[in-house]
């Protein structure tokens, strides 16, 4: 199973211009960025593109690939088991919604090295998850701007609870701040999963120094 506390999800959609050099598109600027969090000891990096058709995002991962090839980082795509089919080799999870292919199926159409992530928004989806998933995203914990069609957060409190109820790694997602990250893995999560804390105005590398540092204090339990 694959280190999950430092996980990053992004799109080219998500750069903002601060985060674009002069000679870059926002592909190249996402590929220069996530390669330089993956040096520096980011765990997994999900791309989330939902502005590019399929062929630029198998381009894209493969570029990834290339960036991040002498890391420890694994790469991750979203929702798209079209992609994932094709990319072997090249991804090592595909992560899942509830109104995506069932995990089950998706496994079916993909190499069996693949991990699986499957995300959940309540508790009594904890009912209806098969044995292929490798582990949960839980969320939103908190509101979040990041996610147009986000469900209604949960709070730190029924996160506790999944977290009680499963054996399965927890990675938390939604609206999660630099400063909330100590606190949720003082609950027991395996991973925070973030999009703004890292894309902001802020330089991306040094927001990732901070939260790595967070997660060590909130592993120091």
């Amino acid at each position: 199973m694959s280190n999950l506390q430092s996980y990053f999800i992004a799109g080219p959609e998500n750069l903002l211009p601060n985060h674009i050099h002069k000679s870059e598109n926002p592909n190249k600027a996402l590929v220069r960025i996530v390669g330089e969090l993956a040096e520096n000891g980011l765990d997994v990096f999900q791309l989330r593109a939902k502005s590019i058709n399929d062929n630029e995002i198998i381009d894209l991962i493969r570029d990834l690939s290339s960036a991040t090839y002498n890391t420890k980082m694994k790469l991750s795509i979203n929702d798209n088991v079209n992609v994932a089919s094709k990319c072997k080799g090249l991804i090592d999870i595909l992560h899942l919604g509830q109104s995506d292919m069932k995990p089950n199926e998706a496994k079916k159409m993909i190499d069996q090295n693949i991990e699986i992530g499957l995300s959940i928004t309540n508790k009594n989806q904890l009912d209806n998850i098969p044995n292929c998933v490798d582990y949960l995203g839980v969320g939103p914990i908190f509101p979040t701007g990041s996610k147009n069609d986000a469900s209604l957060p949960i709070g730190s409190n029924t996160l506790k609870e999944i977290i009680n109820k499963t054996e399965l790694p927890i990675v938390a997602i939604g609206g999660i701040s630099l400063d909330d990250i100590d606190d949720l893995f003082k609950l027991g999560v395996s991973g925070v999963a973030v999009i703004s804390a890292i894309l902001n105005e802020y330089n991306p590398i040094e927001n990732f120094y901070k939260l790595k540092k967070n997660i060590i204090k909130g592993l120091d339990r």
